[in-house]
């Protein structure tokens, strides 16, 4: 069994047992969707959401959180601020629900992470002056961007998918994940993909990338300057 597959089945394991541990572990929403806010007692610049909650970013002068969830779910649903950023979690894992949606309302942000499973998105493009994406362990997060910098990062099987501008993104992907950002145009971008992992990205004037492992890097844009690595069965394609 070489390297690459190895990756990818314990990739695919791990997301497995951790969807069955959800199913046994886990709790199920009942009762009545309803609304209810939670009380945010600290500012904070940063979002990460877990345990499959789903996300919904709201720029706004005032900053709070509203969730909108089946009413047995409300008690495990938590939200708390520690070292400037907001948590979104759960104390069990939510195998299924009406509604599990989670309202922010934030006054400017420069980290936006996921992981289990959780989902984040946004009714508005995000408008930062610097932004760091990280998506983890089958989590995904759709969102269109504005930044002078942008970094996105994905692993174990998470998505990314960008749309909107920046004067340079860097982007990683690892272990099965994507990121889909064709639709995000850079002046610079630059692209690192691995064991399996792929990546679409746009540069106009400036490219980087370099795939290993299997992985496959598709870049658009028509940039002047390339450069391109290729290793251990890699691709790195201009479309």
């Amino acid at each position: 069994m070489t390297t690459l597959v190895k990756i990818l089945v314990t990739a695919f394991l791990s997301l497995f047992l951790a969807s069955c541990n959800m199913n046994f572990n886990g709790i199920q929403g009942e009762g009545e969707v309803i609304r209810k806010e939670k009380t945010i007692d600290k500012a904070f610049t940063g979002v990460k959401a877990s345990k499959g909650l789903d996300v919904i970013l709201i720029k706004s002068d005032d900053a709070k959180v509203i969730v909108e969830a089946n009413e047995n779910l409300h008690q495990h649903i938590e939200v708390y601020v520690e070292n400037n950023t907001l948590y979104v979690t759960s104390d069990k894992n939510i195998y299924r629900a009406d509604e599990k949606n989670v309202f922010v309302s934030y006054k400017s942000l420069n980290k936006i992470a996921s992981s289990s499973g959780a989902s984040i998105s946004s009714e508005a493009t995000v408008v930062e002056r610097n932004l760091t994406l990280k998506a983890s362990s089958g989590s995904d997060i759709e969102l269109s961007v504005r930044a002078e910098t942008l970094q996105s990062s994905v692993s174990s099987g998470a998505h990314i998918e960008l749309s909107g501008q920046a004067n340079r993104h860097d982007a990683k992907a690892s272990s099965g994940a994507d990121i889909k950002s064709r639709d995000m145009e850079s002046l610079i971008a630059s692209a690192t993909a691995s064991s399996g992992s792929s990546i679409k990205i746009h540069a106009k004037q400036e490219f980087r990338g370099k795939a290993s492992s299997g992985a496959d890097i598709n870049y658009y844009g028509n940039p002047e300057k390339i450069d391109e690595v290729e290793n251990s069965g890699g691709n790195v394609r201009r479309n």
